[in-house]
């Protein structure tokens, strides 16, 4: 049984009865009953229309329920992408639990660390050694009934919206998901999603179109808070979700558009960069295309409102904290002008406060860092209570109870509400669209038994060609395997695959620079720019372990 995390209580929301005080599963058991032939969900010949998918979950909440899942807790979800994903996500909802995601691309040791910080009440596997890699406590619960009928007798069917026997109906305060984000401390965060973040960021809200005559893709990485948007995007307003297999491709997705009539798509800025300059096409016959995640080009901007006028593009922020999106800006072909593209004016519901040090609000036109509060507020980071205290404060400007996210974003906010990005206000840094935090990255590297230093920076001019850079100091002599010949010290270190089995592969250093030891300033701390100067302007081949990635800098 996972702990107790203080995580479920009912804390104030932006507007009292506001429609976002609903269930995830309770709207898609609206929109079921409202268009039960409707296709809900697609993955390549794998159909399920809302009564289908509706009436598995149903099943299969049942059998969590009678495997002992109880309201508060999770269900770990490690199956592949895919139709039945899906259904096994809505089942962990309708049980009264909250789903975590367990990425199938990411390394093993990941995924146990994942399993043991949140500690799930059950996994939700094909198959008992899929479960068993993950060596955690966590009972097995299969996809498919073993004996073809749940615990109280059906035969694989619900029986509509009531809630599966002995199931504690959730509340919209209560935890949807669990989401792992990059940990300056160097433990990875795990951030606690309510319902009403994830309802809140779909109903009533108008930056791009929801109905059920959107298709969505759903392309993002399971593990993402974009993942959310896509899914719950579709489900919550009576659309179709078309599941994206494996990673995107920019190929594979022009011929899901084509195929599927995709109407909306939502990505990371930069693979809609990378998109927009080498198949355009992909953007074809869509009607909404929202971006996020980094800073959006306002050259690519440009090209893409020119070459689609009827496309309604639109450039997104939000952490994974206040879920996907807490201002967005519909870009228009006169922000090719501008040095940065706007991130917008805030969502319905989602209140903005550009602050400074000391929580007042800075002038129009000026710096401040980026509070954001109201129904899109995770409630905090699961066994963290001192971190969440750090990072969701009171609201001073909010309801008694108010609490506001402090996001580490700098940004500029002007007379029209309009806001653009600046930078962070920590070391924080995106990699494919991804917030990771070097230090945790270091942490690993520093766990290596050879290494005695590690300082990750990021390098690229472009968030496209953004990658991380380790810079390391070793110990003089290494260990070698047994049988290795003598060579370069640092061509025995297998740095490459170390860090790939601990961490997912955005977050696996490019390259590896070994420096007999780092630069300081003249009181003492580490001289960043000094240490990057020590690397610039070096063929990247020359010193280095083609095998490997590491190079020798002295």
């Amino acid at each position: 049984m996972a702990p107790d995390t203080g995580l479920n209580a009912d804390l104030p929301s932006w507007r009292p009865g506001a429609p976002t005080e609903r269930c995830l599963h309770e709207v898609f058991e609206e929109r079921a009953a409202a268009a039960p032939a409707a296709l809900a969900v697609t993955c390549g010949e794998e159909r399920l229309s809302y009564r289908e998918l509706d009436e598995r979950a149903d099943a299969l909440a049942r059998r969590l329920v009678a495997a002992g899942v109880r309201r508060g807790e999770l269900v770990g979800v490690h199956l592949e992408r895919g139709t039945e994903m899906v259904v096994a996500i809505l089942a962990a909802l309708k049980a009264g639990a909250g789903y975590l995601m367990l990425d199938r691309a990411f390394p093993v040791e990941r995924l146990r660390a994942m399993a043991e910080d949140a500690g799930p009440a059950v996994l939700l596997a094909r198959t008992a050694a899929d479960a068993d890699r993950l060596g955690t406590a966590a009972g097995f619960v299969p996809l498919a009934d073993p004996g073809g009928t749940d615990p109280d007798g059906h035969t694989g069917t619900g029986t509509g919206p009531a809630p599966p026997h002995g199931a504690a109906r959730a509340r919209p305060g209560d935890t949807a998901c669990v989401i792992f984000t990059s940990g300056s401390t160097g433990r990875p965060k795990v951030v606690a999603a309510p319902h009403r973040a994830i309802v809140g960021t779909v109903l009533g809200q108008h930056y791009t179109r929801f109905g059920p005559e959107t298709v969505w893709l759903q392309c993002a990485p399971v593990s993402w808070d974009a993942f959310a948007l896509e899914l719950w995007g579709p489900l919550l307003s009576g659309g179709a979700c078309v599941i994206h297999p494996g990673s995107p491709d920019p190929l594979r997705m022009e011929q899901l558009v084509a195929r599927h009539g995709i109407t909306t798509m939502n990505l990371p800025t930069v693979l809609f960069h990378v998109i927009m300059d080498t198949r355009p096409e992909v953007f074809a016959g869509l009607r909404d295309l929202l971006v996020g995640g980094e800073a959006l080009s306002p050259e690519h901007a440009a090209r893409v409102v020119r070459r689609f006028p009827r496309l309604r593009f639109v450039n997104g922020y939000g952490p994974v904290e206040c879920m996907v999106f807490v201002t967005t800006h519909r870009v228009a072909p006169s922000d090719a002008g501008r040095p940065s593209v706007p991130i917008g004016r805030e969502l319905a519901g989602k209140p903005v406060h550009v602050l400074d040090e000391r929580l007042r609000p800075v002038p129009d036109g000026e710096v401040g860092e980026l509070y954001a509060s109201g129904v899109g507020l995770a409630h905090g980071y699961l066994g963290r209570p001192g971190l969440t205290a750090e990072r969701f404060v009171a609201d001073p400007f909010g309801p008694p109870g108010g609490r506001m996210y402090r996001t580490g974003d700098l940004v500029r906010r002007y007379g029209d509400g309009v806001s653009e990005f600046v930078g962070r206000a920590d070391e924080q840094v995106k990699i494919r669209g991804a917030g990771v935090d070097p230090a945790e990255v270091e942490t690993v590297l520093a766990a290596h038994p050879d290494v005695t230093g590690a300082v990750v920076l990021a390098a690229g001019d472009r968030a496209e060609n953004r990658t991380l850079v380790a810079y390391l100091t070793i110990r003089q002599q290494p260990r070698r395997q047994a049988g290795h010949q003598a060579g370069a010290a640092f061509a025995d270190l297998d740095l490459r695959g170390y860090t790939a089995g601990k961490l997912p592969d955005f977050m696996v250093p490019s390259r590896f620079v070994i420096v007999d030891s780092f630069p300081r300033t003249h009181n003492g701390k580490l001289d960043r720019t000094a240490l990057v100067e020590l690397d610039a302007g070096r063929p990247h081949g020359g010193g280095q372990d083609a095998g490997s990635g590491i190079q020798r800098r002295t």
